[in-house]
């Protein structure tokens, strides 16, 4: 039995399972009492057992409080006797009590004591009014002149006796005559012949007694048995007087719970704010159930854990949540339990309010000259779009810039494309060349829904007259004869971007995510999460003193890398370019000639890959993975060759100085600074970006053609701040120890190509 209420008691403690145990008992006893002619009660030792006389009281209290519930069971009985119907029971059973250990007294004066004992349980009884004149009162009468006492006649173990017990009543294996078989019998034969009547007095009635048929007992027993066995506790006012007189350790627990409960839901009500979050709100429910568990006692103490549990929840829930909405980086919302949008399927009764976490970052804008704070985003477009607009009204709004392609629609009435069908196996080159195929959008030109943009035609004629040191050096004397052939890059032709029209792109249905290499042809996102943005000249730039105006950099790292590339520039003599078209193209004549047609010169490109953590600070990187440092002096000793022919890292460990000892932030690649060269090419970019480890797909800016940047100038590319595609957001990674392993911006983001020929 233990093994099957294993459960209840680890859960709920022995006193708890002891008094269901107790209460249990207690009701087949009353049942026993009920459906019995004759009850034997046993005692361990030889004197007479004091604790029956409280259990015989509750028994007739409860008996008395059960008997119109019990004449309800009964009347479903066919056949059943009237007189058992009225009295609820077949008499007013006699009880017999029995000795398990004979007193120490000779055999000649055992009758005797037997005697002496009957007058004392009898006096007892009657003393505690557990006996009346009246047995039909009574919860069980015993006879007045026959023996209702009996002890044994031998020492020996209870379970024996037990067994000669049962095989005496039942004459089972014994053959010789049992003292106790007589002594039973005597009190069988007469309640099968004539009938109890133990009444005391002149003036007392006769007494109810039946002996009812075997088939109609069994039946009237089986549903009181049932009564008594599948009743609840609190079902009927009878079982809750049993469960108050018997349960009295639980009564003074539930009494002791009930004072403790008001202290520990005003420990749980202490300062606490207008609202708060769940985790909040669970540290203060586990400070209140300690003070519950500290100073309640009992089994009763799980009960009350509940209902403070309950009323904790309630309270909390009552115009007291936090609404914990995640962001885009994962911080909860600040903000009571709300509404977003008006319109939304809610509770009416909510505020509308927007989600804030109430964290703030430091991030630059698109050129980088002005730092201002960030709210935490919970929505894409104001992390990749919003943000940098509201900053270009006071900062870069007067640049130029780089008109991405984004969607335009033909009507008031357009909705976001249906991407479930998208597949996941498309590739790159042949998906984007069908997705940009052409658009007035996709040109460099201006938009008069946007800020002043740059046209193809102006992004190739940027004023360059004051930038009085050439970044152009050409092939001199022994410098140019150490140029390795194998390094050299040829540039024949010209590429320029391509005419195009509007009519290959859906104008009523938009991309919901960003562009890249997996999405769909034919549609084109809202808004660009990129910006191309030049500076101007690209005397901006002084090699010497680095980023100046350019706020937030750490100390040492605000310098570009120089980026010496040799190049071969080829001219068809059909086209008639000799020597002296070269010079005025924009370099000297003194390139080391090779072949007919072909010159070879040195291009000086000055780039940096900026990384910017969430506290602000910025920093340029040397090679991937790596944090450039230069001299007290301003020298860098590092080149670009390494960033730009392999993958630069999408995210580093920011050396901020406030972590020391603690957890580094991270810091996530930004901006793509470029300074041009004053040269007879273009510097072009094709940014393709992976945020995660595959299966992540690469991001592109929406261009079937790399980027052709005009001589001369300084641009900046700044990047997503997050990337987002149709299954989900893409954020910096939670482990600073593989942060520069999680994504990528991969090789080939810049390149060179000839100047467009006139």
């Amino acid at each position: 039995m233990l093994d099957k209420h294993e459960d209840t008691l680890f859960e709920k403690g022995f006193l708890h399972y002891f008094s269901n145990l107790r209460d249990t008992s207690t009701r087949h006893l009353l049942f026993l009492f009920l459906v019995s002619h004759i009850c034997v009660v046993t005692n361990a030792s030889s004197s007479f057992d004091l604790n029956y006389i409280q259990l015989f009281k509750t028994l007739d209290s409860v008996r008395t409080k059960l008997q119109g519930s019990i004449a309800e069971v009964l009347k479903t009985v066919p056949g059943l006797p009237k007189d058992w119907l009225t009295l609820g029971r077949l008499c007013s059973p006699r009880v017999l009590f029995y000795f398990e250990q004979r007193p120490p007294v000779l055999d000649e004066n055992l009758k005797s004591l037997q005697h002496l004992m009957e007058d004392q349980i009898y006096r007892l009884l009657r003393k505690c009014r557990v006996i009346t004149n009246v047995c039909t009162n009574s919860l069980f009468a015993i006879p007045s002149n026959q023996e209702f006492v009996f002890f044994k006649p031998r020492q020996q173990d209870r379970f024996t006796f037990l067994l000669e017990l049962l095989n005496d009543t039942f004459e089972i294996g014994n053959e010789c005559p049992s003292d106790f078989r007589e002594f039973l019998s005597q009190h069988i034969i007469l309640a099968q012949t004539e009938g109890f009547s133990d009444n005391v007095g002149r003036h007392v009635g006769l007494s109810i007694f039946v002996l009812p048929p075997a088939r109609v007992w069994f039946d009237a027993a089986f549903k009181l048995f049932d009564f008594f066995t599948n009743s609840p506790a609190n079902s009927l006012k009878g079982f809750q007087l049993l469960r108050s007189i018997l349960d009295v350790e639980g009564q003074f627990s539930e009494a002791r719970c009930l004072k403790v409960l008001p202290l520990a839901l005003a420990a749980y009500q202490e300062n606490l704010p207008s609202h708060y979050s769940s985790q909040y709100h669970e540290n203060k429910k586990t400070q209140a159930k300690a003070l519950l568990s500290s100073h309640g006692r009992g089994p009763a103490v799980q009960k009350f854990l509940g209902r403070l549990d309950t009323e904790c929840d309630r309270f909390w829930r009552n115009g007291r949540r936090m609404c914990e909405f995640p962001s885009i980086i994962g911080n909860p919302c600040i903000q009571p339990v709300h509404r977003v949008h008006a319109e939304e399927n809610s509770d009416s009764k909510l505020p509308v309010l927007p989600h804030m976490s109430g964290v703030r970052y430091v991030s630059a804008c698109s050129c980088g000259r002005r730092q201002a704070n960030r709210e935490d985003p919970y929505d894409v477009e104001y992390a990749n779009y919003g943000f940098y607009r509201l900053n270009e009204e006071e900062c870069c709004g007067r640049l130029r810039h780089v008109t991405f392609p984004i969607f335009k629609p033909s009507s008031d009435h357009f909705e976001p494309a249906n991407l479930k069908g998208a597949s996941k196996s498309m590739h790159f080159a042949r998906d984007v060349e069908k997705l940009i195929t052409g658009t007035e959008d996709l040109s460099l030109g201006p938009d008069e829904n946007e800020f002043p943009a740059l046209s193809v035609d102006h992004l190739s004629q940027v004023a360059a007259d004051d930038h009085e040191e050439s970044q152009t050096s050409l092939g001199k004397g022994e410098a140019t004869e150490a140029i390795d052939e194998d390094n050299i890059m040829e540039i024949a032709g010209t590429h320029e971007l391509p005419a195009v029209s509007t009519k290959d792109f859906s104008t009523t249905e938009y991309l919901p995510c960003m562009l890249h290499v997996n999405s769909p042809s034919g549609i084109l996102p809202r808004y660009s999460s990129w910006s191309l943005v030049c500076l101007g000249s690209s005397s901006l730039y002084s090699h010497n003193a680095g980023l100046s105006d350019q706020p937030g950099f750490l100390a040492g790292s605000g310098f570009l890398l120089p980026w010496d590339i040799p190049v071969r520039l080829q001219h068809n003599e059909s086209n008639g370019l000799d020597g002296r078209r070269a010079h005025n193209l924009g370099y000297s004549g003194k390139g080391k000639r090779v072949k007919q047609g072909q010159h070879e010169f040195t291009v000086k490109i000055f780039i940096g890959v900026e990384y910017e953590c969430p506290r602000g600070h910025r920093f340029m990187s040397s090679s991937p993975g790596r944090i450039l440092k230069a001299t007290g002096a301003g020298l860098v000793k590092d080149s670009a060759q390494l960033i730009t022919q392999n993958d630069v890292p999408l995210y580093l460990p920011c050396p901020c100085p406030y972590n020391r000892g603690g957890k580094a932030l991270i810091a996530q690649l930004m901006r793509l600074h470029v300074v041009t060269p004053k040269a007879a090419v273009h510097v072009t970019i094709d940014p393709k970006v992976r945020p995660a480890p595959p299966p992540c797909p690469e991001f592109v800016t929406g261009f079937t053609e790399p980027i052709q940047l005009s001589p001369s100038s300084y641009w900046i590319l700044r990047f997503p701040y997050v990337y987002e595609d149709e299954n989900q957001i893409y954020t910096h990674p939670k482990e600073n120890a593989r942060a520069a392993q999680h994504g990528y911006l991969l090789k080939g983001t810049c390149g060179v190509m000839e100047f467009a020929n006139e």
